[in-house]
């Protein structure tokens, strides 16, 4: 099974992950890291790399990052080597969201690591809608 982690500012990612499990239920093997004032990008960097590498079941993690540029995402891009040395084969999303989340759970045990990344980034931009325009065919 994919190991699923979430980081992000605050307890934004913690937060996420807990609404998703009140829908789908406790999983394993899933942790979301939130980034606080007060840590150091080294100490952040060091945290995802050690729960990536506990979250590493064989089949890899998906990482989920809140934000292009942000610090969870800088420190998942300054870990990259570190994985690779770890052996631990990781893909990661940015941009999480709630759809996301509950994709990544219910399809993890059966898909691959890199055909999980797809489906949850599709089902992720899927998600995104307009409410007037998904309106605009009824009266309200």
């Amino acid at each position: 099974m994919v190991g699923i982690l979430v980081v992000t500012h605050g307890n934004f990612g913690v937060e996420l992950v807990k609404s998703a499990e009140l829908i789908v239920g406790e999983q394993k093997n899933c942790k979301a890291i939130g980034l606080f004032p007060g840590n150091t990008i080294e100490e952040f960097k060091l945290n995802i790399l050690n729960e990536a590498k506990s979250l590493d079941e064989g089949d890899g993690v998906l990482i989920f990052a809140d934000l292009y540029g942000g610090t969870p995402f800088n420190s998942v891009v300054l870990n990259m080597n570190e994985f690779e040395q770890a052996n631990v084969s990781i893909e990661c999303i940015i941009g999480v969201n709630l759809p996301m989340i509950l994709e990544a759970f219910s399809s993890r045990s059966f898909l691959q690591l890199e055909e999980l990344k797809a489906q949850c980034l599709n089902v992720g931009l899927e998600s995104i809608k307009d409410l007037k325009q998904q309106l605009s065919n009824y009266k309200y």
